[in-house]
């Protein structure tokens, strides 16, 4: 149980949520930490739509709520400080005007808090009306959060310990975007402990049905992502192990700033996404290496790669690829060896960058032929984006052998997860091929590279001649 003389305030900024707050008072009343343990301070940041007035009526029947009112500011940053300033709870606890928390939320929280001297307890999170987030950092309760965990969660709806936040004055800064992500990080690099209590559902983060979400709305290109830049900064200065912060500011950029290249980006108009672009691009000069970036995955690293150069058609050619990307390849040698077949090739995967070098090399056959496989080897990885890597293989004198007689198609294949990208292999060698062992390789009229296998007496091979060029 949490000690007695632990306390939590809750705070909630609220405009124009007068649909919602009903929701969220009842959670809030039916908390069963008891009265003597909480309090909730309601911020009406302006509202026009009769919140205030609900709020008056409310917190004048519920002892422990009250309410303060101030002009609109357009951001939950002022009201939240409004809030801090008025309370002075153990701890303090965020939540928002449309969410809803569990009966059991604060009790466990600050019970949780108080037996591990917790400075930040993330609650687990759960979607409610169709919101979405990602849900990872919520598998599991955690006693010691590592910093890129909980840089995972950006959210303000957590708990607080008072002194940390008065020790290292942190405040949400007003009128900016990603207000919480900065007051987060701030809070992160500071505490002690940071934990995760997630042994069941504690707090619900509502979608509105009217999308009105401020961090749906149109975003600046350069106020936003100065904002990334802030926590990045902040990372950069209070973390000391220069891998951690890599790795932070790594999944800022991606999260927050290579996400824009989806498929919103090419509904912008083209000052805007230059706007996005430059933007972005000098957050990269500022805190990404080149090599920082080939630790991203597909499709950030190729998005990546045009962002960096300020390239907004290679940007939007790019999308297209990734709804539909495709692997090329060319064979540039072809021979017989004492191991077997080897095949040079160049392979480039588009949409996929990152994955080039999970390849294999497969012959193919009918349905009665069978199949026949052997692992792509990078040899030099591409320089450009696009560009083909190169790549060899050996199909083994013993894969040969067990080979039924029919015509195989040589195919590069590039396999990640679920998803499996195939082509054939083009080959501008010899039209035929003196045969090893009843084994041909030669160009089919479309340019491709095949094998074709005749029923045959045994012969040893004749290693290290060439069938190329």
């Amino acid at each position: 149980m949490f000690g007695s003389d632990s306390f939590v305030s809750v705070i909630v900024p609220v405009h124009n949520a007068v649909g919602y707050i009903g929701e969220l008072l009842d959670s809030l009343v039916a908390q069963d930490i008891g009265a003597g343990h909480f309090d909730v301070t309601l911020v009406d940041d302006g509202s026009t739509d009769g919140s205030g007035e609900l709020l008056d009526a409310f917190c004048a029947a519920h002892p422990g709520f009250r309410v303060i009112h101030q002009d609109n500011s357009g951001r939950p940053g002022r009201p939240r400080n409004t809030g801090l300033r008025a309370t002075s709870g153990t701890y303090v606890f965020f939540a928002d005007a449309d969410d809803v928390l569990a009966p059991g939320c604060l009790r466990s929280l600050v019970a949780f808090a108080d037996q591990q001297h917790s400075d930040v307890v993330i609650p687990k999170l759960s979607p409610l009306g169709g919101r979405t987030f990602p849900t990872a950092v919520y598998e599991r309760t955690r006693i010691d959060t590592d910093l890129p965990t909980a840089f995972q969660t950006l959210f303000p709806q957590k708990l607080y310990r008072r002194s940390l936040l008065a020790a290292h004055d942190i405040w949400f800064p007003e009128g900016r975007r990603l207000d919480d992500g900065i007051f987060n990080a701030r809070a992160y690099v500071h505490a002690e402990r940071i934990s995760v209590l997630s042994d069941g559902d504690y707090y619900f983060l509502r979608a509105r049905a009217e999308g009105g979400q401020l961090s749906q709305g149109e975003k600046n290109p350069s106020g936003y992502t100065e904002s990334v830049a802030m926590m990045a900064e902040i990372v950069r200065m209070h973390v000391r192990d220069a891998a951690t912060s890599a790795e932070i500011i790594l999944e800022l950029y991606r999260r927050k700033c290579l996400n824009q290249y989806g498929e919103r980006f090419g509904r912008y108009a083209e000052g805007v996404q230059d706007a996005w672009i430059s933007a972005h691009r000098s957050f990269a000069e500022r805190f990404v290496t080149t090599q920082m970036e080939q630790r991203l995955p597909s499709p950030f690293q190729e998005r990546a790669y045009f962002v960096r150069r300020g390239d907004r058609p290679g940007l939007l050619a790019l999308k297209e690829v990734e709804r539909s990307p495709r692997v090329t390849a060319q064979v540039t040698d072809a021979q017989w060896t004492a191991d077997g077949l080897r095949v040079d090739m160049g392979v480039s995967v588009h949409g996929r960058l990152a994955l080039a070098s999970q390849l294999i090399c497969e012959l193919a056959g009918g349905d009665d032929a069978g199949s026949s496989a052997f692992p792509l080897l990078r040899v030099a990885p591409a320089s450009e984006y696009g560009e083909a890597a190169s790549y060899f293989g050996v199909l083994p004198w013993t894969s040969l052998a067990v080979l039924v007689p029919g015509t195989y198609d040589v195919t590069a294949v590039s396999i990640f997860q679920a998803e499996r990208l195939t082509a054939r292999a083009k080959w501008q060698g010899a039209a035929s091929s003196p045969a090893r062992d009843g084994v041909s390789v030669y160009a089919t009229k479309g340019g491709n590279l095949a094998v074709k296998k005749v029923e045959t007496p045994s012969a040893a091979a004749v290693p290290g001649v060439s069938v190329s060029r």
